[in-house]
């Protein structure tokens, strides 16, 4: 008897032990918050500095029997270039697929020149921190080519489903379509899906670093359900669809810095973190899907945010917002006749926006909103007449774009119907400073009255500026409005030109044949040593360490490029 009294004991204590397991959501990611791109590199990637293994993909009849590589180092720039090493091959394979089937963490995928198709990386349990699979593409700029799907998902030409501790480094990832052709191929060259309605998992810590990926059917990248990703170095471009680059529904923690985002039909680079698509894919996960039908209210949208929190911790879902990014020194060009904006985020919340030049583009330049989603709308539309109306952050827009830094950045464009910098939809508590917003066009900056609440605008130049729905009393819930006497006003790109070492509107880039280089003639938007406007000038409380070209600053400046002459040295 008491043999069976102490087994049901046991029985019982599994069973209690197995419910507080499940009632105990995963720890949570912890995102590293700093203003400098470096130090969360730093903090967030911790790379190996010798591979385990290398695998090698060759479709030659004499493949390579060692390989010379430098250990990766995602801070080159600011670090130089690094000692090679010599390794022996382990094995060799045909396929990129086959090798990503074999790889493991720690191990180095040297894809070898030729054309490919397309693979598909998941879960594989042995990466980790100091064991990420790199694959990186050898030779000259554009010897490796992937110019199809994956075989085992022909939508995509690289997708990390599930995936963790990746780097993709060095291809040219060639669509077969572009803006006004014919739609033909996968729907992007690569994707990063957490899969989380069907999997419970986000993907995250993937780099993305040095790739040519372009005309393709609708993103050269997207992203789903993930947290944790580098984007750097890379040339997006010709999206036959919509965005060079788009990161959407519930993604957190990117970095996304010194990329070119080119000749797309619609964004350049679009962050929008999609609420609406975020709760849809949360409820498909078997955890969730006893949740009351969905209703366009606020309350359905907490509830619902809540009761996965409690599941699945907090940033270990997606939930509509993206917090922690930092997007600096990007180029965004030639972007937009479809709509939209060059830079355009919803949902975007926490982050820093600095050093990126946009210009030559057909749409908005950075416009914040909330996606026009259904939980918010009770919110936003009429939305607040009166201060009293607004006593904090409850009484607005939740999945808004909100306490954004955007300062040093450079926006000129001439679009009817758009601005420069827009903010709506419950896009408050933005800072801005020591920007080049300018439109010849009304307006420059459009503040709507859902998002004047904490706006705190300083030392800009711009053209024009437009309050939408917005009665004059509301302005009292500014910090700092726009038109203040830090701002100077009706500034045309005219009157800009002269102000820069080499005013035009020719692209950043020219493609030749499986690659791109700078274009020679490409303009110089570094403001002139004389340059009274924008050099000396601006918020040096908010100035960022470096400027668009990496150069260390010392003295305040307006836009994201430091002045020619030494005198900011």
């Amino acid at each position: 008897m008491g043999k069976l009294r102490n087994n049901f004991c046991l029985v019982l204590l599994v069973i209690v032990s197995f419910s507080v397991a499940i009632a105990t959501p995963p720890a949570s990611p912890v995102f590293y918050k700093t203003r400098n791109s470096d130090e969360w590199v730093n903090k967030t990637f911790r790379i190996q500095k010798r591979y385990a293994r290398v695998l090698v993909i060759d479709q030659s009849e004499q493949p390579p029997k060692s390989i010379r590589v430098s250990a990766p180092d995602l801070n080159a720039v600011s670090n130089g270039a690094q000692p090679e090493r010599s390794y022996s091959v382990n094995a060799v394979f045909k396929k990129l697929q086959e090798a990503a089937d074999a790889s493991r963490g720690g191990d180095l995928v040297a894809v070898m020149p030729g054309t490919y198709a397309g693979f598909v990386v998941g879960d594989k349990s042995d990466a980790a921190d100091g064991r990420y699979v790199h694959f990186k593409a050898m030779g000259k700029p554009g010897d490796v080519v992937i110019d199809r799907g994956s075989e085992r998902d022909p939508d995509w030409m690289v997708l990390l489903q599930a995936a963790h501790h990746v780097i993709v480094e060095g291809f040219n990832i060639a669509g077969r379509t572009g803006p006004g052709r014919e739609l033909v191929g996968p729907r992007a060259g690569i994707m990063l899906d957490g899969d989380f309605g069907r999997s419970g998992k986000q993907t995250h810590h993937i780099v993305i670093v040095g790739n040519f990926s372009h005309n393709h059917r609708k993103w050269g990248l997207h992203s789903t359900d993930t947290h944790t990703v580098l984007i750097e170095d890379n040339l997006f471009a010709l999206s036959a669809q919509e965005h060079s680059a788009y990161a959407s529904d519930g993604s957190d923690n990117y970095v996304i810095r010194r990329n070119i985002f080119f000749g797309s039909n619609a964004s350049g680079l679009q962050c929008n973190i999609d609420s609406v698509s975020s709760f849809h894919e949360l409820l498909k996960n078997p955890a969730l899907r006893n949740y009351r039908k969905e209703e366009p209210t606020r309350e359905w949208a907490v509830g619902l945010v809540k009761l996965a929190t409690e599941k699945f911790g907090e940033n270990n879902f997606p939930d509509g917002r993206g917090i922690n990014f930092i997007i600096e020194d990007n180029i965004i060009n030639a972007n937009g006749k479809a709509g939209g904006g060059s830079l355009n985020l919803a949902g975007l919340q926490d982050s820093l926006i600095q050093n990126n030049l946009l210009y030559g583009n057909f749409n908005h330049g950075i416009a914040q909103w909330d996606d026009a989603n259904p939980y918010d709308e009770r919110y936003v539309e009429p939305g607040p007449q009166s201060p009293d109306q607004v006593h904090g952050p409850e009484d607005l827009p939740l999945w808004g774009c909100h306490s954004n830094l955007i300062r040093n950045n450079t926006v000129l464009m001439n679009n009817k119907g758009r601005a420069a910098m827009q903010s709506r939809n419950g896009s408050w508590g933005t800072v801005m400073r020591n920007n080049i917003f300018i439109n010849d066009q009304p307006s420059s900056i459009e503040i709507f009255n859902t998002s004047i609440f904490r706006l705190d605008a300083r030392f800009n130049v711009i053209n024009t500026l437009s309050y939408t729905e917005m009665p004059d009393v509301l302005k009292r819930l500014a910090l700092a409005l726009p038109e203040g006497a830090d701002t100077t006003s009706r500034v045309t790109r005219e009157r800009a030109a002269g102000e820069f070492v080499r005013y035009g509107e020719e692209p950043w880039v020219t493609i030749e044949g499986n690659w791109w280089r700078l274009n020679p003639n490409r303009p110089d938007f570094r403001p002139t040593a004389a340059s009274k406007l924008l050099a000396r000038r601006g918020d040096a409380t908010q100035l960022p360490s470096h400027d668009l070209y990496g150069k260390k600053n010392r003295r305040p400046f307006i836009g994201a490029l430091a002045p020619a002459a030494a005198s900011n040295e």
